[in-house]
Formats: C-alpha cells, structure tokens, sequence
C-alpha cells in the first residue's frame, strides 16, 4: 500500500507540472497552448474571462443597450445598478 500511494502522489506532482507549463507567451507577445496553437491571453495568464463586476463601468448606448467599459454588451440590469 505505501508503494501505491507514493506512485500517486508522484503522479500527481508530474500531472501538476505538465499543466503549469501548458501555456506560454512566445518572444512577440503572443499565446499558445500546450500544442503551440495559438490562444486567448486569458489561457497564459491563468484566468478565465473577466467577470462581469470587474470589467467596470456600464454604460447605455444611444439605442438603449448596456455595455462595459471596453464596449462588450452586457445585461440591462447591470446598467440599472450602475446609476
């Protein structure tokens, strides 16, 4: 039995390395995946898609749309609690 465990948790240690070293940033800047495709930044950086409460300031457009503040469409409630 301590034989299996010790084979699992160096296991675990390889699994946890091979996916810290997934993602990279090449020399220009850009993204890639564990097969060198290229990605979205939010893979290297680490984070998923910013959430709606960090993305800023909402705003209403002329036809009565919600937007944040880089312009992406949001919930109408979202600008209603921003007033």
């Amino acid at each position: 039995m301590p034989m299996l465990r010790t084979l699992a948790i160096a296991a675990a240690f390889v699994l946890a390395a091979g996916a810290a070293n997934a993602q990279k940033i090449d020399a220009k800047g850009k993204c890639h995946d564990a097969k060198g495709h290229f990605a979205k930044m939010e893979v290297c950086k680490g984070g998923a898609a910013p959430k709606a409460a960090d993305a800023g300031p909402y705003k209403l457009d002329a036809k009565g749309k919600c937007h944040d503040a880089k312009g992406r469409m949001a919930k109408k409630e979202m600008c209603a609690a921003k007033k």
